[in-house]
């Protein structure tokens, strides 16, 4: 029996085992599992073991059937002396942190230690929770948190719903209804960072430090899964989706013209929103830039500097806030794996942010080091942005620059 199958079966032994509300008929063949009376149907796949003998890594898919088929991704990871018992602690993960938040979503009732997340006036007795975990204004139900190498139970307390678990998972999710993000939060000793996967590995992010009011071991980590789901009749999924049509235009045709502007006019004859077509190509090339950069070192900014057509300068914006930005993110790797690969390259190198890296380059010659090369944030620019908001922007940018030049240059004895 191969590992896929194995994982299933120790899936199915701990849901029939458990029962209550995790109970019903379940049906498995080597290659399937149905579970909750057959409301949804589990599959497998194993990825190559991190650390073979001792760790097991896999993906199971769920899919939905009374949701279109929708299909939930969870990425697990289980530990042990021998493959079945990392295959068990595995299962034991999917049932503990998964199962519940599913099984939730599907009866509209929080269920085995799940809460449903951002209900006004919730009863957190009963599963209903203010806290949005992250998630703000949607239906999610959010699974408990599975910790290792944390002892002190003073230290899982202190993150509870108020804590961003998953912030921008929402923000970054493809255009379908029903979603599953996975949050892990691991302590470093002197800080806590977080890794966020929405939909298996579609959308992969880690935040370098995580607020925290409570300092963890040396190593430690939480994880835990959410299901969420955009209402059906909501705008966002047909905006994201024909986000993710233009994103997929762009970079495709890119090569094809001499220059950027008679591209951006080709997609406005196609059809596309102007606004759109700028936010294509303002914010969703940084991320094909990063995309070929970021294995280098390159210390990125997490935010950029929009100015705004109204005259108003943001300054400290997330990245991961801008959907143009996260879906061209996880569109990057299979764009770059169907593209030949000097159009991709030059696709990445039309951003200021790879425009800075190559004269890096050019500086430094073979002797450069990308890894010490940290970016200021980009200026991201509306579509009918004034030269005047413009100029502003740029003085804000360069205000950025003095203050770290200063700081840099300030004695070590004066602390002010």
């Amino acid at each position: 029996m191969s590992e896929a199958a194995r994982l299933l079966e120790f899936i199915e032994e701990g849901i029939v085992a458990h029962g209550g509300d995790l109970g019903g008929w379940t049906q498995r063949t080597d290659e399937a599992l149905k579970l909750f009376d057959g409301r949804v149907t589990l599959r497998a796949e194993m990825s190559e073991s991190p650390a073979p003998g001792q760790a097991v890594h896999g993906h199971v898919f769920t899919t939905l059937h009374e949701y279109d088929d929708d299909v939930l991704d969870a990425c697990l990871v289980g530990v042990g002396q021998k493959t079945d018992d990392a295959l068990r602690d595995a299962a034991t993960v999917w049932a503990i942190c998964v199962a519940g938040p599913i099984k939730s979503f599907l009866d509209n009732q929080p269920v085995c230690m799940t809460c449903q997340a951002g209900v006004i006036d919730g009863d957190a007795s009963k599963g209903y929770v203010q806290g949005d975990y992250g998630l703000p204004g949607l239906r999610a139900y959010v699974g408990p948190a599975v910790s290792r190498f944390l002892p002190d139970g003073k230290v899982q307390g202190a993150f509870t719903e108020t804590s961003p678990w998953f912030r921008f998972a929402a923000e970054s999710a493809a255009p379908r209804r029903v979603h599953l993000a996975k949050a892990t939060i691991t302590s470093h000793g002197t800080g806590w960072h977080r890794d966020l996967e929405v939909d298996g590995h579609d959308v992969s992010h880690r935040d370098a430090e995580f607020p925290a009011n409570v300092r963890g071991p040396e190593f430690g980590y939480m994880t835990r899964f959410a299901v969420f789901e955009f209402p059906r009749n909501s705008a966002e999924i047909p905006r994201r989706a024909e986000l993710e049509r233009a994103i997929r235009y762009f970079a495709e045709n890119y090569a094809k013209f001499p220059d950027v502007i008679p591209l951006m006019d080709k997609m406005h004859a196609e059809g596309f929103n102007a606004d759109l077509i700028k936010e294509v190509e303002s914010v969703s090339t940084i991320a094909f830039g990063r995309n070929l950069f970021e294995p280098a070192g390159v210390q990125y900014s997490p935010t950029v500097i929009r100015a705004r057509g109204d005259g108003r300068i943001e300054t400290d914006v997330p990245l991961m806030s801008l959907p143009a930005y996260t879906r061209a993110r996880a569109l990057a790797a299979r764009l770059r794996e169907t593209m030949p690969e000097n159009e991709f390259q030059a696709l990445a190198l039309y951003n200021a942010e790879s425009n800075a890296i190559l004269q890096s380059l050019e500086a430094q010659g073979k002797k450069a080091d990308l890894s010490q090369l940290k970016l200021y944030p980009c200026i991201v620019p509306d579509r009918t942005v004034s030269e005047e908001t413009m100029d502003l922007a740029m003085q804000k940018l360069h205000a950025m620059v003095d203050e770290r030049a200063k700081a840099a240059k300030k004695p070590w004895w004066k602390f002010w």
